[in-house]
């Protein structure tokens, strides 16, 4: 069983997506967001960590609502232009407009720099070996959405100005906001590139 698939608990809660297309309206990218209202979140199920677990009862006995994005993907040929960089940021502001105030999240030890660009910080210090498969490490990371805002000025910006623009009109981010966003991130998300093993 891969990571996120295979098991009917995943997608028993409510969930939103955010997705990319492009120009000519293919969908190109996206990810879920798990609204954490019912059942056990995706890292919740898949880690099957004590650790993970404790750490999401004591959020929500803080009053916490916890959300968590998964299942982040990119079409092939737009790989190499953190194009996943940007659907996780604009998954981090779209639970946040729907009501979530804390954000769980995992992955391997692969990926971990390319969320890390997003705002997430993993507990280094509980790494979770042969989790959920043989040979791979996972992290977590489970933080206030606030603190996300706070992680750095390029991120508070892009953050805001997406959340501004999903309280308004949650089904579409306009190609301005969504550049202007792209140039606060420091991305080329708009240039053409090479193919690149990022997800």
């Amino acid at each position: 069983m891969r990571f996120g698939k295979g098991d009917p608990r995943v997608g028993a809660d409510a969930l939103s997506c955010v997705a990319a297309v492009d120009d000519d309206g293919r969908l190109v990218g996206g990810v879920r967001v798990h609204h954490g209202v019912e059942g056990e979140l995706p890292s919740e199920i898949h880690l099957r960590s004590p650790h993970v677990a404790s750490a999401v009862a004591r959020a929500r006995a803080r009053g916490e609502a916890v959300a968590e994005l998964s299942g982040a993907w990119v079409a092939p040929h737009w790989r190499g232009r953190h194009l996943v960089t940007v659907l996780v940021v604009a998954g981090i502001a779209a639970a946040e407009t729907l009501g979530a105030t804390a954000l769980l999240g995992s992955c391997s030890d692969r990926l971990t720099g390319t969320y890390e660009r997003c705002g997430y910080r993993w507990r280094r210090e509980q790494p979770l070996a042969d989790v959920p498969l043989p040979g791979v490490t996972s992290y977590y990371s489970l933080d206030r959405i606030e603190a996300f805002h706070q992680r750095e000025a390029r991120l508070t910006r892009a953050l805001r100005s997406l959340r501004q623009e999903l309280g308004s009109t949650p089904e579409r981010i306009p190609e301005p906001v969504l550049r202007a966003c792209v140039d606060q991130l420091g991305l080329r998300l708009f240039e053409p590139a090479m193919l690149s093993p990022e997800a």
